[in-house]
């Protein structure tokens, strides 16, 4: 037996306990259809709103994991400009530009089978084209020299995963995509298979081939969304890459123990399945963060000077986690360019309106932070129902 998983004499029969994961699989599937009900009873723009952010969270994020900060801005120009019909100017940061196309795509084509052209339009979208550039861009890795995750320095590494040689990638993801294809609800083909359990599968794979030469991580985590969405029948609101980013060293933990010699992935499977329900409390928060806010906006808007909406929106603008360390006097002096006195008074009319409150009194110290109205939603605390057991 070899010392990788691809090496196992069955592999890629991954082996793994149905009986840990049906109660989380179902909540899974309905949490999701809570979700898709909430974004139904939104306004047309805000459903809009609603899915910008939750792609830009994703495109954000999922580049975070690889090390690669992107402007924020960047991107959700860029997603705006795929998504819809509003005009946006074109922006010459490709990172960012590739980012968005790669969130947007695989939403658009969550029907669509798996194919190894469609893959390398991913991969393309996932890593940038620059002159210095030696990545193949859109094919796969053809270098005889093994794909190796190392770390450490040089006369001093340590080879955490070793793949398939570049030889055997084509006939590996020959495989993994007829297997991804035949398991694909829609398929005529379909060959029953547990729906989240696929997408954790699905990822794994990807991973231990390591098809290309960069942009794996990014386009194995594509796979799940694409294999999600199937699953749920509609495009997932679910925000992995978000929630894997919050867990990136188990995350690269999981996927190193599961690519040693032992075929059971009932540990990954525990981590994936687990992140998945995160994901979805991730999107809910999101969610609920945009319904608050056109709520705020409805009852305050018209109460609001100009000073006050910039310092709102500014405020807005950093998402559902809000501005770091709250509003201060200070704060919304450099925002609005107002003196002192005018920002004091401000936040206290604010306040005394009821769409802000003091989160922390003390003279210079004093901070304010909005007030929001949160709708009634459900968290599903995934380690608890799946329990304990053994990998």
């Amino acid at each position: 037996m070899g010392k990788w998983v691809w090496q196992h004499e069955n592999w890629p029969n991954f082996e793994y306990d149905i009986s840990r994961y049906v109660k989380l699989l179902n909540d899974f599937k309905d949490k999701s259809l809570f979700l898709s009900g909430k974004m139904a009873g939104f306004s047309d723009t805000d459903q809009m709103d609603a899915t910008i952010d939750l792609m830009l969270s994703e495109a954000i994020k999922t580049n975070a994991i690889e090390g690669e900060n992107l402007d924020r801005d960047s991107v959700r120009s860029s997603i705006i400009r795929l998504i819809s019909s509003e005009a946006m100017p074109h922006t010459n940061d490709e990172k960012a530009s590739g980012a968005a196309s790669l969130i947007v795509d695989v939403r658009k084509k969550w029907k669509s089978d798996l194919s190894h052209e469609l893959l390398g339009q991913w991969q393309t979208s996932a890593v940038p084209d620059h002159i210095t550039n030696l990545i193949l861009r859109g094919h796969y890795r053809v270098d005889p020299a093994p794909m190796q995750i190392v770390s450490g320095y040089i006369g001093k590494t340590r080879v955490h995963y070793e793949a398939p040689p570049s030889s055997q990638v084509e006939e590996e993801m020959n495989r993994l995509i007829n297997w991804y294809n035949n398991t694909n609800p829609f398929s005529i083909n379909d060959v029953p298979h547990p729906d989240l359990i696929r997408a954790g599968i699905a990822h794994l794979w990807f991973e231990c081939i390591h098809p290309f030469d960069d942009g794996n991580g990014r386009v194995g985590r594509a796979i799940s969304d694409h294999a999600m969405s199937q699953a749920l029948g509609y495009p997932t609101l679910a925000c992995l890459s978000t929630a894997i980013a919050g867990t990136k060293k188990e995350y690269y933990r999981e996927l190193n123990i599961a690519s040693q010699s032992n075929i059971n992935i009932n540990g990954w499977l525990d981590y994936f399945i687990n992140t998945s329900i995160e994901a979805l409390n991730i999107a809910e928060d999101e969610v609920d963060f945009i319904l608050s806010k056109t709520r705020f906006y409805d009852k305050f808007s018209s109460n609001l000077n100009e000073r006050q909406q910039k310092v709102v929106s500014r405020i807005f603008k950093e998402g559902r986690k809000g501005f770091q360390g709250g509003m201060t006097p200070q704060k919304y002096m450099v925002i609005t360019k107002c003196s002192s006195a005018t920002a004091t008074r401000d936040l206290a009319n604010l306040v005394k309106k009821g769409s802000f409150y003091k989160a922390e009194s003390g003279g210079r110290s004093t901070r304010y932070d909005i007030k929001l109205t949160r709708p009634k939603g459900f968290r599903i605390d995934a380690k608890k129902l799946m329990g304990k057991g053994d990998k």
